[in-house]
């Protein structure tokens, strides 16, 4: 005999459902089309409905008998750690940036560090008026790899970071849900949110540090140590320039932006304009790194056959480069194609705070 859901649990699954469709839903729903895309009847429809309005995370509008999502109901926090500065972001449940602080602070991994960021982040939340109890989390990115199992970042290179638990920095944020990923990954994991997951992609940060995420199946493949798509740390010159993870010729010391910026005593702004200039010594040096970025990208999809997403700081400088950097790619690899296989990425700056935030909007989603 099959026995009977708890009246209890089915109106949190009703509800569940309900609300998980109007976020999916971009736009205004009604009870009708509601109930009939789950499958449900419209007074159950209706009284789920009732209570999410109640709770704020709906709002009702009346004069179109319709319901659309309260983003900003709630909200996460992501704060990305780089050597230099920092970025904190209070996303809300669409990803649209209710409140965003940089500080040109340089990491150091201290308490006075950790306790200064947490300042600015309650002054941040403070100043916009939000409301602790709508928070969902705290999300760190950092430029790394991070031993989820054994709760340890392994090692930060660009941070001069080695082999430190997570509870170091998860104490300083203790009155709230905390989780610390590699900042490429949070990139990435938003990239297929906007793209709804509906492809195969792999996703390349050019920042101070070079990484990668592996978006594969509709899901994030991490690998079997959590380390998937460290790409930054492929070598690619034997015996050539010293990388700040200690050994020679990755990636990394190529292509990272200091390349095109701090090692020449310029903005990436300054670099570029110079480049569009005609300036013979930026052409030389943009010919080498993009030679040496195309040796990577040929290597990446020749391996994973899918399309290849560029983000991270240098993507905004790259759409003009694009068509130059695709014929070059072309002439490296085995494959031939009718479309553009490589793109630039959608989110735009701070893709990892929206990305890390993301994380806790998707588990609320699945466990409110």
């Amino acid at each position: 005999m099959e026995r009977k859901m708890p009246a209890a649990i089915m109106r949190q699954t009703n509800r569940r459902q309900v609300y998980q469709y109007i976020y999916q839903k971009i736009g205004k729903v009604t009870i009708a089309e509601t109930a009939e895309a789950l499958a449900l009847d419209l007074p159950t429809v209706s009284a789920s409905l009732d209570e999410l309005v109640k709770e704020g995370l709906v709002t009702a509008m009346p004069e179109c008998h319709a319901y659309e999502l309260a983003a900003q109901a709630l909200y996460a926090v992501g704060i990305s750690i780089e050597s230099g500065k920092t970025y904190i972001a209070v996303m809300d449940m669409r990803l649209n940036e209710l409140a965003g602080r940089e500080l040109a602070v340089p990491f150091c991994h201290a308490d006075s560090y950790y306790e200064r960021l947490v300042r600015e982040m309650e002054s941040l939340l403070d100043s916009s008026g939000l409301e602790r109890g709508r928070m969902l989390g705290v999300g760190i990115t950092i430029p790394g790899i991070i031993d989820r199992r054994e709760g340890r970042l392994v090692m930060a290179p660009t941070l001069d970071l080695w082999d430190i638990s997570l509870e170091e920095i998860y104490r300083h944020f203790s009155h709230y849900s905390v989780y610390a990923e590699n900042d490429a990954n949070a990139s990435g994991y938003v990239e297929r949110w906007l793209d709804d997951g509906c492809r195969d992609m792999i996703y390349l940060s050019l920042r101070r540090g070079v990484g990668g995420a592996i978006l594969l199946n509709d899901r994030q493949y991490a690998g079997d140590n959590g380390r998937s798509g460290e790409f930054g740390h492929m070598r690619i010159v034997p015996a050539g320039r010293l990388c700040h993870c200690g050994r020679r010729g990755c990636l990394e010391a190529y292509c990272s932006i200091d390349r095109l910026s701090v090692d020449l005593g310029v903005t990436l702004k300054e670099f570029f304009a110079r480049l569009e200039a005609g300036d013979e010594v930026f052409l030389a040096i943009w010919e080498e790194y993009r030679n040496h970025l195309t040796d990577a990208l040929s290597m990446i999809r020749i391996s994973f056959d899918c399309d290849i997403m560029l983000g991270g700081e240098l993507a905004a400088y790259l759409e003009p480069h694009l068509p130059e950097l695709y014929w070059e790619l072309g002439e490296k690899t085995l494959f031939e194609t009718g479309r553009m296989f490589l793109n630039l990425e959608r989110f735009g700056p701070h893709s990892d705070c929206a990305g890390t935030a993301l994380r806790f909007i998707d588990d609320f989603l699945l466990t409110f």
